[in-house]
């Protein structure tokens, strides 16, 4: 599956320096919604629902009830409070009560990393101001294999996943069941970035114990070789800049396909650009 990263000029150059992804925490992410619950997961998450449940329904009087009637339900109801304060939610972290979900699940968010990339074939027109930002920006053209491969293990995590993110409704819709389901999914309006999100969380902290993380992300180190198929210039790029691009990599020894942004193609519009163009065809187009 063929995935890509705009970045401006700085962040590749860090990229390639540091020969480290960065991985944001998602918390600190705009999007409120991302790594949050649907409507129906929080009543499937959180005890406040069921508590509220008993509290109408078992602890107040009953017309003409006996004083051995209501003895005999309170018991009955200090038992189903019990059993519902004994179920668990599932994290990305392990299973922990849902007395505590709406404190805990939040938590979260403060400890599973991000790296985003956007999912196609071909570079993306509407990619290039968002995430490229600047005129003097590239795009990293790989794999979703390739960037798996590319990652060094690390003791900041233990787990690492490479998901497509599911857009969804977070009034209307609900996860599949899975604990991280959560982490990779984003609201609807968002569905055109077509997102491929790489994960990465230390599966043994307990989130319990933990304050809040006062790192915004983590690095992770990459084989850049391995990591990068090929590198894309703005179509809004200086003229000078696809050089700087080229000898970055040539410093760092990174062999890699440097191209111009289809966006800047000229029309065809006389024979000898038509031979140009023609000569310059892959053999299996």
């Amino acid at each position: 599956m063929i995935i890509q990263r705009y970045m401006d000029l700085p962040k590749f150059v860090g990229l390639v320096q540091t020969r480290s992804l960065y991985f944001a925490k998602m918390s600190a992410f705009e999007d409120a919604l991302e790594g949050g619950l649907t409507v129906d997961d929080f009543f499937k998450t959180s005890n406040a629902p069921a508590h509220i449940d008993l509290a109408i329904n078992d602890i107040w009087p009953r017309a003409a009830e006996t004083a051995d009637e209501r003895a005999s339900r309170l018991k009955s109801s200090k038992l189903a409070q019990s059993e519902v304060s004994a179920r668990q939610f599932p994290t990305p972290f392990g299973s922990y009560p849902r007395d505590d979900a709406e404190r805990l699940f939040p938590a979260c968010r403060e400890w599973i990393y991000v790296s985003c990339w956007h999912q196609s074939e071909y570079e993306c027109a509407a990619m290039w101001p968002l995430y490229g930002r600047d005129k003097n920006s590239v795009c990293i053209f790989s794999t979703d294999e390739q960037l798996k491969e590319a990652i060094a293990p690390d003791a900041s995590y233990d787990s690492l996943e490479i998901e497509r993110v599911k857009y969804v409704c977070h009034i209307n819709d609900s996860f599949s069941g899975n604990s991280l389901d959560p982490f990779i999914a984003k609201s609807k309006p968002y569905a055109f970035e077509r997102e491929m999100r790489v994960v990465a969380w230390n599966s043994d902290l307990d989130l319990s114990t933990l304050p809040k993380n006062e790192n915004s992300g983590l690095l992770l180190g990459v084989d850049l070789g391995q990591l990068i198929q090929k590198l894309v210039v703005s179509p809004h790029a200086d003229p000078w800049f696809k050089n700087i691009v080229k000898k970055l990599c040539e410093d760092a020894r990174v062999s890699v396909e440097v191209e111009d942004s289809a966006i800047r193609m000229e029309p065809v519009s006389d024979i000898y650009q038509a031979m140009s163009y023609n000569q310059s065809r892959k053999p299996d187009a």
